[in-house]
């Protein structure tokens, strides 16, 4: 993922629409990564991938991982900077700069993925600000209402009291029979004030690419999501919470990377995938689904 699509897909999670022209994008089109330094450099020696692999002792899938800066089909960081180093070598680069220029992209690309992390989850919590409000005022409108109603129940008895002693007293003083009249117990009822539980229904994002065929995601972890296929040069990148689903039509093969695999359901035209045996030590995995 190159640094210029890292700016889409963060003003894409935080809501905002992507200027395309103003001075932040200007400098991401600008920044350099290793990958392609390397690239670069091997095609301006004129060099083959197979002529590098042999040199490097490495294979044609691993340099292409290298100069698509694709580390996450090599074994680990230690790995990583060796073969950047090695690689530099054989080119005739500054191996401590490119291994500089590869910290500076990793922390860079670390930084804008948990950025995008807070930003999706303060928009969730924005999102609930409303409700948790109304519940607030509802709670204390109903305090108030049943408040007053109890206050007029007691006025009303204390007013039934004061009328059957003053009948009492007049019968006493007339010295004859007075029958007794009856009393009515005028206390109103009340309904019982009902609480309601508000549940967040989980969120469903839905894509129509050109193609017929269905993907499905569903979330039982957070995880970050990119998304490619055959039919067309849409993608999608982003990160999903827990709970919500992700649906997307489009043409087969589809491009799939998931950050946390095993926290993630995929299902193909309404079949459900299995492919825990593709998952990476750190938890990730990159498949391509419908070949």
């Amino acid at each position: 993922m190159t640094d210029e699509n890292n700016s889409a897909y963060e003003d894409k999670i935080a809501g905002q629409p992507v200027d395309e022209t103003g001075p932040e994008a200007a400098v991401e089109n600008v920044r350099t990564t290793p990958g392609s330094l390397l690239l670069a450099q091997r095609e301006t020696l004129e060099l083959s991938l197979q002529h590098v692999a042999d040199e490097l002792n490495l294979t044609m899938h691993y340099v292409r991982a290298l100069e698509s800066d694709s580390y996450d089909k090599l074994p680990g960081d230690v790995f990583v900077k060796g073969y950047i180093r090695s690689y530099a070598r054989l080119l005739g680069l500054d191996p401590d700069q490119m291994l500089e220029i590869y910290r500076e992209f990793t922390t860079h690309k670390l930084a804008r993925k948990e950025e995008a992390i807070k930003r999706h989850a303060r928009r969730r919590m924005d999102k609930n600000r409303p409700w948790i409000i109304f519940s607030g005022v509802a709670f204390v409108v109903v305090a108030i209402v049943l408040w007053l109603l109890s206050s007029g129940n007691d006025s009303d008895t204390a007013s039934a009291d004061m009328e059957r002693e003053a009948g009492s007293m007049t019968g006493n003083i007339d010295a004859g029979t007075i029958d007794a009249m009856p009393v009515f117990d005028a206390t109103p009822t009340t309904d019982a004030a009902v609480a309601t539980d508000v549940n967040e229904v989980a969120g469903l994002t839905t894509l129509t690419w050109p193609g017929d065929d269905q993907l499905q995601l569903i979330f039982a972890q957070d995880s970050a999501v990119e998304i490619e296929h055959r039919g067309g040069d849409e993608s999608y990148r982003d990160v999903h919470l827990s709970g919500e689903q992700l649906s997307v039509q489009g043409t087969a093969p589809f491009s799939i990377v998931l950050d946390n695999a095993p926290g993630v359901t995929l299902s193909f035209n309404g079949r459900q995938t299995d492919f825990s045996s593709n998952i990476k030590a750190d938890n990730s995995v990159r498949l391509n689904i419908g070949l």
